[in-house]
């Protein structure tokens, strides 16, 4: 990972976004890492995605770039805001590369999830929401994001 000026965190590729988040603490401690892809593309599956999210009210979708396809975070779509797409504080770009950290119990069920995205434009890395999670399996919430 590499920290360019005003130590704003940054990385050069999606491994970067998964061990920043991966380090990061909260409430308690992220146990998985994973990078979110779009399904429908088969073994090619794009990363760089569009992002609308909602910190304070725990909902975000994201919207591939290759299909258009829409995923909602959870029961995102269910308490919906309609807040703005998200861009990089850094430089102003909407194209993102998105991860989830989950936190799981020894019986590998979740109960916090952070969302994170990469710019791969700048590199910036940065939290976008998270969610707490009702000690839901890890496959169940891994599909739901």
């Amino acid at each position: 990972m590499v920290v360019r000026g005003g130590n704003l965190p940054t990385g050069e590729d999606s491994d970067d976004l998964l061990t920043w988040l991966g380090g990061l603490s909260g409430p308690q401690p992220i146990s998985h890492a994973r990078l979110l892809v779009c399904e429908q593309h088969g073994d090619e599956r794009p990363m760089w995605q569009y992002v609308e999210a909602d910190a304070a009210a725990g909902v975000a979708r994201r919207r591939c770039l290759a299909c258009a396809n829409v995923v909602y975070a959870l029961d995102s779509d269910e308490r919906w805001t309609h807040p703005p797409m998200w861009a990089c504080q850094g430089c102003g770009h909407s194209i993102m590369e998105v991860a989830a950290g989950l936190s799981t119990a020894q019986d590998d069920r979740v109960s916090w999830v952070v969302l994170a995205v990469r710019c791969p434009e700048c590199g910036r890395l940065g939290g976008i929401t998270d969610l707490v999670v009702d000690n839901l399996p890890f496959d169940q919430v891994l599909s739901e994001l």
